[in-house]
């Protein structure tokens, strides 16, 4: 009986393994495995040299690079699992039709996030620490248990789609699983929000802002990574039942930016009146101060202006979609440093002597990423590649016209 347990296993690899030659993954895979390289040596160090030496953050700004690139990866992460439940649950045909590719992009992204927290943490066991004696009060508890069980699901979905002879049932427990990970990619997503939103002492994050908007900005960066993933998969050249998917996703995007103006309007409106409060302080730190080339280049040109214009000029061209959401993910890396970090440069006491409160001339805290956060960001980009695009090469990442 073992012996036949084995054997199926076995078959049961055998069965997904595959060659995909006219797939350029390996280019990618060769980046991972230097980015992994690079992120290792930086893994290692840290821990040698400790955090506090390690990385820029200070008692003034705690949160910086790394919380920055975690809210990047995840972020994105659930916005694809959204996506996927869209098809999965609703039956929406233009997104079922890429299901495997949504469920294996959104659980090696999420994986890809989780090496920037352990790594942000200072001692991957604290993650361990916080589940075997958890503080139900504690917001932050609910987004590493929320984010867990996404993981879970979405592992639970992987199985389901590469199972082989698949039957009625197993399409209808991934259904319930594509909604369930919609679901609590929803709830992951905006209590990460809430983390930052409850806390009252930060005019900055304080209220549901922040949890509104990073679910929105979420699924728009989760459309623009589908989009840019299948155009380098098909080297350009998109089957024609693919273009569909791909026009619905440009659309989603488009919506997912307009549906961001409008946020990023209220929102700064709402800081500039809040004048001379800390909010206020933050605002002007992105629009003329230490943030400003990171705001008007990165946020306002890479992550609105630009893919909004490439989307409404578009008119069913993929490759116009594919460069709109290349740029809008490179501006929203922009989007998530400024959220972390302005709302830790207003300083939370006066700058006195002997206080440890340094400032400049603005009366703003300082921070700068750390040689070892970038290369530990890096990492993170590593990770995904590697995984992501072994996943292309080896594995069949076609969906089945059942699905």
């Amino acid at each position: 009986m073992a012996a036949h347990t084995e054997n199926h296993g076995k078959s049961f690899l055998k069965s997904l393994i595959v060659n995909n030659k006219d797939i350029p993954a390996m280019p990618f895979i060769i980046l991972g495995l230097v980015l992994c390289a690079v992120g290792a040596f930086a893994v290692i160090t840290v821990f040698v040299k400790g955090h506090h030496e390690s990385y820029g953050v200070t008692r003034q700004v705690p949160w910086g690079l790394l919380i920055s690139s975690y809210a990047y990866f995840v972020i994105i992460s659930t916005g694809i699992a959204f996506i996927g439940g869209l098809g999965h649950a609703f039956g929406y045909e233009k997104y079922a039709k890429i299901s495997k590719r949504i469920v294996v992009l959104a659980t090696i992204v999420l994986l890809a996030g989780f090496t920037q927290i352990l790594m942000e943490i200072g001692n991957p066991l604290r993650m361990v620490y916080m589940m075997i004696s958890p503080n139900f009060k504690a917001p932050i508890f609910w987004m590493g248990m929320f984010y867990g069980i996404e993981l879970v699901i979405l592992a639970f979905e992987l199985y389901l789609i590469f199972k082989p002879n698949q039957t009625e049932s197993d399409h209808k427990l991934a259904a319930v699983a594509g909604f369930l990970a919609l679901l609590v990619g929803v709830l992951a997503t905006s209590n990460l929000g809430y983390v930052f939103g409850s806390l009252n002492a930060r005019d900055w994050y304080h209220g549901i802002y922040f949890s509104t908007f990073l679910v929105v900005s979420g699924v728009t960066a989760g459309a623009a990574l589908l989009i840019l993933v299948h155009t380098i998969v098909y080297k350009g050249s998109l089957p024609q039942e693919l273009k569909p998917s791909m026009v619905s996703l440009g659309k989603l995007m488009g919506g997912g930016i307009g549906v961001m103006i409008f946020l990023y309007l209220w929102k700064m409106l709402s800081s500039i009146f809040t004048e001379p409060g800390d909010a206020y302080m933050s605002v002007m730190a992105l629009v003329s101060g230490p943030l400003s080339f990171n705001f008007w280049f990165g946020e306002m040109l890479l992550a609105v202006v630009l893919p909004l214009a490439l989307i409404v000029t578009a008119k069913g061209s993929i490759k116009k979609l594919s460069l709109a959401g290349f740029l809008f993910l490179i501006g929203l890396f922009f989007t998530r440093y400024d959220f972390v970090v302005a709302g830790q440069l207003p300083p939370m006491r006066e700058g006195f002597a002997g206080s440890g409160v340094v400032t400049n001339a603005a009366g703003l805290a300082m921070y700068s990423p750390s040689a070892l956060e970038w290369l530990i960001y890096l990492f993170g980009f590593g990770v995904f590649f590697l995984l992501y695009f072994s996943a292309e090469k080896f594995l069949n990442l076609e969906t089945e016209a059942h699905h």
